[in-house]
């Protein structure tokens, strides 16, 4: 595929450039300021393009931009920026051959962290009352649609390859200052925890082609592998990373890095593994690495979701935890808790539990969820520490009670659902 790439020096109709680069260029940028409802960029920041040694401003109408993300078709870039300084942050879509930036985003709250996803949408964070919260929306115009619904900043890292949004969120939610990675469809239900361990603080997280997902923890890097579901650490060059890493046609990675504790940033490139040396690409002061090549086109999928009031919630066995050793025949109920309007928990019901472990519920959607195993004495047997969620009209079926999303379900009928197929309902949080 080739692509118009003037503003790089190149002819119209040439391939996609070898090294060319798009990367945030900003004195200081700390990925976790709004954890502290600060700003990542407090000195400003600016997107730039780097081809053939030379960078140029990739939007130079724009005061303050940031976040870039290039098309599967690598002709247009998103970008998080301000017209002036003091403005909110909000979505723009600049060709990156050059031109006028059209702006996708309006209001008064600040917009971040876009990405492309299939059917000529993007998804990307918006400031609420309760936090950042991630919405998907067309890029023609038109009516956003909200796809997190919990207290916290939730911010999109990456549009799988498989169409679901990867996003990061505070564990368990706020105030908490240990990050997650979960990901979500785009109509926003399936939310689950990547992996199930919950461990360091784990952002700014990118997919390789391999399937993995490369995280940043502390100062260093980390990936879960298709193949395991435990954290990997990384044997990589001694230093400092800032992520999100990219990774380009040769198998190298891009970072934000520095080999000390102190100086200054550059976008490094590197061969991951722990004997190569970083060679400085864009810098100093260089962050968000995003190679320019072209990449599939990502998938769509079509919503299953209805028009049914509430969320159908199927546990096939709650004795299944890979956190904790659940005894056999100690659950007899369930309990679903939500939180109300004030923030403060409360409990919708309660429902039995079947022998085998098996429960059957119907909560309200697009609220605060978590569930809590009793004995039957009404003692607390285990009880999850976060909280999720479940869209109008979502049908989900969990393996058991925080099993962990790489684990598959024996070819077993659930015992409560040879009993009824009808989902004991759960009350609404009163404020």
């Amino acid at each position: 595929m080739v692509v118009i790439l003037s503003l790089l020096g190149l002819a119209v109709g040439t391939a996609v450039p070898s090294g060319a680069l798009l990367y945030t260029e900003a004195p200081q940028y700390d990925s976790a300021a709004m954890l502290r409802g600060g700003e990542r960029f407090p000195a400003g920041a600016v997107v730039k393009v780097l081809s053939g040694g030379a960078s140029r401003v990739l939007a130079p109408s724009l005061e303050v931009s940031a976040d870039a993300a290039l098309s599967p078709d690598a002709t247009t870039v998103l970008i998080a920026a301000k017209e002036k300084a003091g403005q909110p942050w909000r979505i723009w879509e600049v060709p990156l051959a050059g031109g006028t930036p059209r702006q996708l985003t309006s209001g008064a709250e600040d917009c971040i962290r876009p990405f492309y996803a299939a059917e000529r949408q993007f998804v990307y964070a918006r400031k609420t009352a309760s936090g950042f919260q991630i919405e998907i929306a067309p890029l023609a115009g038109g009516s956003a649609l909200r796809l997190t619904y919990l207290p916290g900043d939730f911010l999109p890292n990456a549009v799988l390859r498989d169409g679901r949004v990867l996003f990061e969120a505070p564990f368990p939610p706020a105030p908490s200052a240990v990050r997650e990675l979960y990901t979500v469809y785009v109509d926003g239900s399936g939310e689950e925890a990547r992996r199930c361990d919950h461990g360091p603080d784990r952002h700014s997280a990118a997919e390789l082609t391999s399937g993995d997902t490369v995280f940043q923890t502390g100062t260093g890097l980390a990936r879960f592998t298709s193949a395991r579901a435990g954290q990997l650490e990384l044997a990589l060059p001694k230093g400092q990373y800032v992520g999100p890493v990219a990774e380009t046609d040769s198998g190298e990675w891009l970072a934000a890095y520095r080999p000390g504790g102190t100086g200054a940033y550059w976008i490094c490139r590197f061969p991951p593994r722990a004997g190569a040396q970083p060679v400085n690409v864009a810098g100093p002061n260089a962050w968000q690495p995003v190679p320019v090549r072209v990449r599939p086109a990502l998938p769509y999928h079509p919503s299953g979701l209805g028009n049914r009031e509430g969320a159908n919630l199927l546990c096939l066995n709650s004795y299944i935890s890979k956190s904790e050793q659940i005894p056999k025949g100690s659950v007899a109920e369930v309990r679903v808790w939500s939180l109300n309007n004030r923030g403060s928990a409360v409990a919708l019901g309660k429902a039995p539990v079947e022998a085998d472990g098996s429960f059957y519920v119907q909560t309200p959607s697009e609220t605060p969820l978590r569930f809590e195993l009793l004995d039957g004495a009404g003692k607390t047997v285990a009880a999850e520490k976060g909280w999720f969620w479940a869209r109008k009209g979502e049908q989900r079926v969990c393996v058991g009670c925080h099993a962990g999303p790489e684990r598959a379900p024996e070819n077993l009928s659930p015992q409560v659902l040879l009993r009824t197929q009808k989902p004991v309902p759960m009350g609404k949080p009163a404020d």
